[in-house]
């Protein structure tokens, strides 16, 4: 039942992708988050109702970034501190930009939130609060019928989005699965079915245990954020 459920979905995700212009699809806004801090040491113990997994997961980055383990890295959490997204950086990554990884925490926590996330801590240090009455943190996900461009791809980094852009060029029957940490593949068929089901078997068995988001059929964007 289950897997004849998961196989319904497929031809509906087919279809709409195909022939819907109503789908509402979700890419990325690109915002460019706000990751000035106030110089202040950022305390998660001090910070009512954050998680005790997040609080953990912060003291173990200041920690590793005092060590020198780390670049640097960023947290976000939902208005109510129930949802929260940390993104750190080894020092081995040659390639790292702190608003990219700004970006990414704000999208992942917008994903599973619902709703706009604001940034916490950077590098250890207490984010700027915004001013009293000034708007709400800006949306990082916008869903509207799309089709499928590298550049505004939600949750992956700078680096790889380029590497993505092959899809856009390629020919044929073919699918585009994501997660939320940034990984991503996409395969061919020789149907469309064919093509979704190969994309999320392989996306499923090389990323486990990361769940995996179909996020494109052909050139249409099918993933919805919200």
């Amino acid at each position: 039942m289950i897997l004849w459920r998961r196989r319904a979905q497929t031809f509906a995700f087919a279809a709409l992708a195909l022939g819907s212009a109503s789908l509402a699809s979700a890419q990325s806004t690109n915002a460019l988050p706000d990751l000035t801090t106030s110089g202040a040491a950022f305390d998660p113990y001090q910070v009512a109702g954050l998680p005790d997994a997040a609080k953990a997961a912060v003291a173990q980055a200041k920690a590793k970034m005092r060590s020198g383990e780390l670049l640097g890295f960023v947290l976000a959490a939902s208005p109510d501190l129930k949802i929260w997204t940390l993104n750190s950086a080894p020092k081995t990554m040659a390639d790292y930009v702190p608003s990219d990884a700004g970006r990414q925490a704000l999208e992942i926590c917008e994903f599973e939130a619902g709703q706009p996330c604001a940034v916490l801590s950077v590098n250890g240090f207490q984010a700027r609060k915004s001013a009293a009455g000034s708007a709400p943190p800006p949306e990082m996900l916008f869903s509207r019928p799309s089709d499928f461009d590298a550049t505004v791809l939600p949750f992956v980094p700078l680096s790889t989005r380029e590497q993505a852009a092959a899809y856009q060029k390629a020919q044929g029957p073919r699918a585009f699965a994501l997660t939320t940490s940034g990984l991503w593949l996409w395969r061919g068929g020789a149907t469309i079915v064919q093509a979704i089901d190969k994309t999320m078997a392989d996306c499923a068995a090389h990323f486990k245990p990361a769940p995996c988001l179909l996020y494109a059929v052909n050139d249409r964007v099918v993933f919805e954020a919200r």
